[in-house]
């Protein structure tokens, strides 16, 4: 093994400094929030409102928000339930799309490519949007945080991309071993693009667990609200609140925001490290030609 000269070793030692940096500067902010939540109000009264490492670490604020009767619980019902069913829907409409789009002899495969770079450039205004959804009955219904945005043109090239590298050879073995295109779709290209398909469902699952704002407008009964609005409104009020329960011996404002943050962002996070491995091979799908 060929040992590494000295502007190797400085270029790996600042590498490896500036990604510890880089990654404090990432971690740091959690931190400090997550020691926050466990902050009580005689210890705020004394040592003020920001303090690095808590004296005693009262859970007063997570027992209030995961208390029986608390909105959170229908909040991560309704949360989880349009995560996955619209991961579902987007991913099964750009999957089937961005498949067919991957082949050269498809009929006006040009002008769909060409209307998908326009939806790209001009997005759809919000007005026309909620005329919509209001006009075809999705308005305060579930399926307004999904249908409307069932596709996202840019994860569609990159599935595009990716099944244009697929061998032409597999295809044509499963189509003279008698796969029709639907076989062909369900049992060889599908397995093969797990590396893209595990990193735009992750995008779609992250987008979907972080949105709130179309959630406002299409929705008003406050029992259908994602986890996001419930959070955001306790954030925005400095208080509890939003979450249905008796303001007796409530925990600090302060306390509240952050425990609302860490109920709210510990799930997703949770999910990073079973998809991760997949993140590199599927970002970099396209990248490279043959």
């Amino acid at each position: 093994m060929a040992c590494k000269s000295t502007g190797e070793k400085v270029f790996t030692v600042v590498n490896i400094t500036l990604l510890v940096l880089l990654c404090v500067c990432f971690l740091l902010p959690m931190f400090i929030v997550l020691m926050q939540s466990f902050l009580s109000q005689d210890e705020i009264s004394r040592r003020g409102t920001f303090i690095l490492i808590p004296e005693v670490f009262d859970a007063a604020a997570y027992r209030m928000i995961l208390s029986k009767g608390s909105s959170i619980f229908n909040a991560y019902g309704v949360t989880i339930m349009r995560v996955a069913a619209g991961t579902a829907t987007q991913l099964f409409f750009t999957c089937t799309m961005a498949y067919a789009l991957s082949k050269n002899d498809l009929p006006g495969r040009r002008l769909v490519i060409a209307l998908i770079n326009v939806a790209i450039v001009f997005p759809v205004p919000l007005v026309p949007l909620f005329l919509l959804v209001k006009g075809v009955g999705l308005y305060d219904n579930f399926w307004s945080m999904i249908l409307p945005f069932a596709i996202n043109s840019v994860y569609i090239f990159i599935m595009k991309a990716f099944y244009q590298q697929l061998p032409p050879g597999l295809e044509e073995a499963a189509m003279i071993d008698g796969c029709n295109q639907f076989q062909l779709f369900r049992r060889i290209v599908l397995p093969l693009s797990l590396p893209s398909i595990a990193t735009v469902g992750m995008m779609y699952a992250v987008w979907h667990w972080n949105e709130w704002f179309y959630s406002s407008l299409f929705i008003v009964d406050n029992a259908k609200l994602p986890l996001q609005n419930i959070m955001r409104g306790i954030i925005l009020n400095a208080s509890g609140s939003d979450l249905a329960l008796p303001l007796a011996n409530m925990p600090p404002a302060e306390t509240v925001k952050c425990a609302v943050i860490i109920v709210s962002v510990v799930p997703i996070l949770c999910i990073y490290p079973f998809v991760q491995k997949y993140f590199a091979k599927g970002f970099l799908v396209g990248s490279v030609k043959e």
